[in-house]
């Protein structure tokens, strides 16, 4: 065997893996712009009717990819039960548990959306015409999402949304979550403790006070009264700002967060380049849970032990009655989406398929030459 087809061969390899390679990466990327698509639109939904918007966070979208894959996978897309349920027969109760997402002393404060639709607009624009999966968007007790977005076999796309809260996480925002700004003074959007208001063992309840800085060491900060909103100046000079806030309730229990946004020439560069994502987090701090609290609908918030939480189907609002240590939150709520794909749609999507048929027949036909030459090459 001549060094020559040994080259040829090799080169065949690795032009298909490198091919089959670009087209995943290539998906990952359009899959990832279309969830931060997705969440952008959902926040406005929430911050045009005075609601903070939710923060994506990696668990909650890790069970959500997972499921959507799970759904368009096995086209499980006949009803709204099969929607949520996974081909294992789990629930999002179940799937946000293994990738790890907080619980609270009783359990856990979620919900899930989905639909089966040709973009992201179409997806939502369902949802906020559905009583119930508007309520899940637009639920004051939710402070985070995760997103999942997988190809259907039939055509279209899955889109997953789960929502939920854990204690100790409290996300802030700068700017309703922007990316980017041209002006040192900001709005700073703080949440709230509210699906365990009184706290929940060393967990922190409804904050009371608030301390800001542009440092993670808080020099020079001291504690405020807590706002929904308050309006900030980030630290001088262009780049990358980071607003670092600690909360701290009535009874001393604290919780911190932070957000990122870019400010200066680096605002102006990347708003004709790729826009780039802040770093938003929230720290959990000494979450040892022993004490339930809970918020009956209507009521002063009391401390019972222990609870089952639920969520009632239409109303949307939490009840809390005494049973077992569990919690079962109905906040599902979701209908079989009506799959409405216009002629503009169908043609991108045909147009995409043939380029990916054209560009599988390139990579067989150059591999076939390619192996043939190096067959030649060995007689």
């Amino acid at each position: 065997m001549t060094n020559s087809s040994i080259h040829l061969g090799r080169a065949a390899v690795v032009f298909v893996v490198m091919f089959f390679a670009m087209n995943a990466l290539t998906a990952h990327a359009q899959y990832s712009d279309a969830a931060i698509d997705l969440a952008a639109r959902v926040n406005r939904e929430r911050v045009t009717r005075g609601l903070a918007p939710l923060a994506l966070n990696a668990k909650l979208t890790a069970a959500a990819q997972a499921h959507a894959e799970d759904v368009a996978r096995n086209s499980r897309t006949g009803s709204a039960q099969e929607g949520h349920g996974g081909s294992d027969g789990s629930t999002v109760f179940d799937r946000v548990a293994r990738a790890g997402y907080g619980a609270y002393s009783w359990g856990r404060r979620l919900g899930e959306n989905w639909a089966w639709y040709r973009s992201a607009a179409e997806a939502l624009a369902m949802w906020m015409e559905s009583a119930p999966h508007r309520a899940n968007i637009l639920h004051q007790l939710y402070r985070e999402m995760g997103i999942g977005i997988a190809p259907n076999s039939a055509g279209g796309f899955v889109y997953i949304i789960d929502f939920g809260s854990q204690p100790n996480v409290l996300p802030i925002f700068i700017n309703d979550g922007a990316s980017e700004t041209k002006s040192l003074d900001v709005k700073i959007t703080l949440t709230s403790e509210q699906v365990a208001p009184n706290g929940d063992g060393d967990n922190i309840g409804q904050p009371v006070q608030v301390m800001i800085s542009n440092a993670a060491d808080f020099a020079g900060a001291s504690w405020q009264p807590f706002a929904s909103t308050i309006h900030w100046t980030l630290a001088p000079n262009g780049g990358t700002k980071t607003v670092y806030v600690k909360y701290r309730d009535a009874k001393g229990r604290a919780a911190a967060a932070s957000d990122a946004i870019i400010f200066g020439a680096a605002a102006i560069a990347t708003s004709t380049a790729t826009r780039a994502t802040p770093t938003r987090t929230a720290t959990r701090v000494t979450p040892r849970p022993s004490v339930i609290v809970t918020l009956a609908p209507t009521e002063t918030p009391t401390e019972i032990l222990p609870v089952t939480a639920t969520v009632a189907a239409a109303e949307m609002t939490p009840t809390e009655t005494p049973g077992v240590a569990l919690a079962m939150v109905n906040a599902i709520e979701t209908q079989t989406p009506t799959r409405v794909v216009s002629s503009s749609n169908l043609a991108q999507a045909d147009a995409e398929s043939n380029f990916d048929g054209l560009g599988l027949a390139v990579v067989v036909v150059m591999s076939i030459v390619l192996l043939r030459v190096w067959a030649l090459a060995n007689h």
